[in-house]
């Protein structure tokens, strides 16, 4: 019943958009598969359209590196002028301010006498004399206390007042060159005293490698001795077996002869069981020995607090020095944290307006999905 409605004319448009929607169709699947598609690349074009990029891009690369090196020159240019231009302005202000200290003080003005501060004293007085001449018949001659001797009392205590100004240049002057030496004094002994600090430590330091040298040195002779003493206690043992089998014998073991307790192997020696004591002559020689050990240890011990005490005052001041540096050192990192935190937020106000000037103005008419959905969905 529709096709009734329809003149050949309509129906012949009809088969020819239907043969042009086939025809889409078809493109449509040979254009948009890429595993079908047999052309739509020029690669020798693509190939030279490459290599003029390359080389419009070494030509720029190049163009920027000669306009860099020119901008350097120009920039040193530029401040070798500025330094010029400083060192003229500086000899321009020391010439001005020259001519001004010469040619324009206050007193070669013209109107300096009316401005001069010293114009009452230079001014002359009221009369000179009781018989001044300048002073007319009207005029009053002599008032009560007034002081003809002015100009000599004044000049007489200017004089005093030159003296005492004098007298405390010369006290301060003093006082500066006492104070000087006073600091030449402590810079000295400060000196004197990181020197003798010095020393000491390379005393200690030399007093210790000695000691350990000696020490192992020591050691090494005790061992030695030791094992000779082992040898020869062994002789000696041997020696006083056949000893005490003699003195057994000879009945000298119930003697109170000291000699009998010496013994015949070793002269500084003594024979344990029978030995009666110590002489008085040995008993005060042992008391000497004793007393004079007793006074070297006092002695060393006496050393090693004065050397402790320089040490402990020694890293006292070290400690105070880097306390004075860590404080330092934390209120530089304070400034610095104050100087970020203030930046942060400078940054921050500034893109807060940057996104407020970009939502408002810069991006008010925005492309919206549905223009993109367009794309890719002809082949014209």
């Amino acid at each position: 019943m529709a096709q009734s409605f329809m003149t050949q004319a309509d129906l012949n448009e009809a088969t020819k958009l239907q043969k042009r929607q086939q025809f889409e169709e078809e493109r449509k699947q040979r254009i948009f598969n890429a595993k079908q598609r047999l052309y739509g690349l020029d690669v020798p074009t693509i190939e030279q359209q490459i290599a003029e990029k390359n080389k419009q891009r070494q030509l720029e690369a190049e163009k920027e590196r000669r306009y860099e090196e020119q901008t350097e020159m120009m920039q040193k240019i530029i401040h070798a002028k500025e330094l010029e231009l400083e060192k003229r302005k500086r000899v321009m202000e020391s010439d001005l301010n020259f001519y001004r200290c010469r040619f324009q003080n206050k007193e070669q003005r013209r109107e300096f006498d009316l401005n001069d501060p010293e114009s009452i004293k230079k001014s002359k007085p009221a009369r000179s004399a009781d018989d001044d001449i300048t002073l007319g018949i009207s005029s009053a001659q002599i008032f009560l206390g007034e002081d003809l001797g002015h100009r000599e009392r004044q000049r007489r205590q200017r004089e005093q007042q030159r003296a005492w100004l004098d007298q405390q240049i010369a006290e301060r002057k003093q006082a500066e060159n006492a104070r000087l030496q006073a600091d030449r004094v402590l810079q000295e002994s400060l000196q004197s005293r990181d020197h003798r600090l010095e020393e000491m430590a390379k005393s200690e330091r030399k007093i210790r490698n000695q000691m350990l040298d000696s020490i192992q040195q020591y050691n090494n002779e005790l061992a030695r001795r030791k094992r000779d003493e082992r040898l020869r206690k062994q002789k000696e043992k041997a020696e006083d077996d056949l000893a005490e089998i003699y003195n057994m014998l000879s009945s000298d073991m119930l003697t109170e002869n000291p000699d009998v307790a010496q013994s015949r192997t070793h002269p500084n020696k003594k024979i344990a069981f029978m030995y009666r004591g110590m002489t008085p002559e040995e008993l005060k020689d042992f008391r000497r020995d004793q007393h004079q050990q007793m006074l070297e240890r006092k002695k060393q011990e006496t050393e090693q607090q004065l050397m402790d005490k320089q040490w402990e005052q020694y890293s006292l001041n070290m400690d105070r020095e880097l306390q004075l540096k860590e404080r330092e050192m934390e209120r530089k990192r304070q400034k610095e944290y104050e100087q970020i935190l203030v930046e942060n937020d400078r940054l921050a106000r500034e893109q807060r307006m940057q996104k407020e000037l970009n939502d408002k103005v810069m991006q008010v008419n925005r492309v919206s999905q549905e223009f993109y959905d367009k794309f890719n969905t002809t082949t014209r």
